[in-house]
Formats: C-alpha cells, structure tokens, sequence
C-alpha cells in the first residue's frame, strides 16, 4: 500500500501542465507578454534590419518538436543581428513553464504583437513543427490532443504581417497540402513535405526531425542561401529516408516572385542592405527537375494529344492526357487537369510549361 501510495505522489507531482489547468493557464500568459516586452525592447535599441523569430513546437508527443524550434531559434541567433523572439512549446513542462503554450491562439497573439512593431524591411520567421495531416498541424499538450490547426486557420493568423518579407517553415507530415493558402509574393514557404508524403524524425524520444536537423543542424551554413541550403538538405534527407527503407518525404519550398532576393541571400547577410529586387534571371524550367521529374517528362512526351506538363519549383513534374479524366472530379481539360493535380500532390509553385508539344511557360 505504502509502495502504491508513493508512485501515485509521484505521477501527481510530474503532472503535465496544460491550457486546461486554469494557474498554467496565466503562467502561459504572463511569459507571452514577457516574450512581447522583451522583444519590443531589444527592437527599440536594434539598428537597421530585424529578424522576428516566431517559433512554435505544437505537440507533446516527441522531444523532438522543441528541440526543432530551439535549434532553428538558436541558429537565428548565430548569424549576428538582431532576432527578437517569441518561443511557444508544448513539450513536457510540470511545477513550472518554460515556454508559453503552443496554440493556435498563441500563435495568432504573437503574429500579431510582431506585425504592430516590425518595420517593413524586417524579416519575419514563423517555424511550425508537429505531427500533421492533409491541411491540418496537430495541437497536443499533456498528451491530450485540441483542436488541430488547419491551413485556411494559418493563413489567417499570418494576415496581419502584410507585406513585410516572411519565411515560413512547417516541420510536419503532408505540409506541402498547406502550400496552396501560404503561397504570396512576398512570401518564402518550406515544407518538410509534400501534400501527400509523411516526414520523418518524430519518434518519442528524437532529437530533432529529419528535415529539420538536415537543414539546420550539424551542415548548417550561414554563407549559404535558403535556396543552396534546401537543394542540399533535400538530398540528405532522401538519403536517410532511402537507407531506412521509407518513402522519400519530397520536403518543397515555394519563393513568392518578391523575394527571391532572400531566397537568394546568404544568410549571413539578412541583416545587410543590399539589392532587393524582382529583377531576377530567367529559371530555365526543365534544370528545375529531379530525377522522378525527368521521368516523367520522359513519358510525356510519348503520350498522344491532347496533354499537358506542369512543372513545380521543388522539381517534380506532372502531366495529364486526354479529355476524360479517371477522376470525375477533376478537370476534362489536361492542362487544369494537370495543374489541379500537382496542386491536389502539394508541390510548390505549380506553372504549365506544355501543352501538347507547345512550350507554355511564363517563369517565376
């Protein structure tokens, strides 16, 4: 009895905060208006460009959704300007927060706390990880499952910060399915996979995820571009998930037309003034594919009329033929038909590039 009676003290003092606890509750408060004072503040003595870090690890399931928010935080850090930071977790926290609880509340106030302080030139970072579904991140505390986020609940919450240059990082199974309500001009958007593949890495006891230990952990490089460091992180990534015998994630990454300067900028140099224009060389389409891309090109091009080929920014392609389509909810034309499928995949930045044996392509 006296055995049953201490393991039951035990399990009572490591109780997992939650939302639902009313005390955790106005911790999780006061430490986002604590993150809000302090970030305003380290502004208010920053000279020039700023980077506004808002980072979230939305699930209490594996450690390694914080870990992924720290090591993306702390990689801000490293590259010498100013980063002012909102930091939510929902990772294991008892007696007392840590971290202000990761909701889509939370995320929503802190959006919104930046976008009434950043400047128009600030560079603003949203880093998301979690479990995920089609359009849907999961929201976990205390290993209790809440409501989940969706896509169309994200868009909304990044509304506010208008036209200000954003990067937007989502760490979670099928993330490319958010792409379609994300994508904007002025907009950079990664994810750690396509509409319909699962990412890796999110087991209880992970350090980090796949995706985001390849992109910002032991290669990470700060001369090197976001476009340079997703090209080689992609790599990596296949690899480990070849070894393993899993399906390659397909991690995409969609540049809005106005920011393809700082897709294309060394990281060390966001704080720097430089060129920023839309004025970029042309992309010369058919580079942008991968092998699986090249595939299917290769068929393509033996099928009969009328078709048509749809190229995505993250190298993949996808056609359709004819005008009777297996899926009768899908287009009769192959061209919308094509494009509505490389959407319904996820892939990013979905352009026409044929149509028959016509070259259609207009760049990005």
């Amino acid at each position: 009895m006296l055995s049953v009676l201490l393991a039951t003290i035990a399990l009572i003092g490591c109780a997992e905060l939650s939302p639902s606890d009313p005390d955790a509750q106005k911790q999780s408060t006061a430490l986002q208006q604590q993150q809000d004072a302090q970030a305003v503040q380290a502004a208010t003595q920053a000279t020039g460009r700023r980077v506004w870090f808002a980072g979230f690890a939305m699930n209490s399931t594996s450690t390694a959704f914080e870990n992924d928010m720290e090591l993306v935080s702390r990689r801000l850090s490293e590259l010498g300007g100013p980063v002012l930071k909102y930091e939510d977790s929902d990772g294991r926290q008892t007696d007392k927060l840590r971290f202000p609880f990761a909701t889509p509340a939370t995320l929503a106030e802190a959006v919104q706390q930046i976008s009434s302080h950043a400047g128009p030139d600030d560079i603003v970072v949203v880093f998301i990880s979690t479990h995920g579904n089609r359009k849907i991140l999961s929201v976990n505390v205390a290993h209790q499952e809440f409501k989940p986020m969706t896509a169309t609940q994200l868009s909304a919450a990044l509304a506010p910060l208008g036209n200000r240059p954003t990067i937007v990082i989502l760490a979670a199974c099928f993330s490319g399915s958010f792409l379609p309500e994300l994508q904007g001009e002025r907009r950079i958007v990664i994810t750690s996979a396509s509409g319909e593949r699962a990412s890796f890495g999110c087991q209880p006891d992970s350090r980090n995820t796949f995706f985001t230990e390849e992109l910002f952990a032991e290669n990470f490089d700060s001369s090197k571009s976001l476009s340079q460091m997703m090209a080689e992180a992609k790599v990596r990534v296949a690899r480990r998930e070849h070894a393993l015998k899993f399906r390659n994630s397909e991690p995409q990454m969609s540049v809005g037309r106005k920011l393809r300067w700082l897709a294309e900028r060394p990281l060390k140099d966001w704080f720097q003034a430089g060129k920023e224009t839309t004025d970029v060389p042309p992309v010369a389409p058919l580079s942008l594919l991968g092998d699986a891309g090249k595939t299917a090109y290769h068929a393509y091009q033996s099928k009969p009329f009328p078709r048509a080929f749809v190229i995505s920014s993250g190298g993949a392609g996808q056609y359709a033929v004819g005008t009777t389509p297996h899926d009768a909810s899908l287009p009769s034309d192959p061209a919308a038909r094509a494009l509505a499928l490389c959407n319904r995949r996820g892939l990013a930045d979905c352009r026409l590039y044929a149509v028959d044996d016509r070259v259609v392509w207009t760049g990005y």
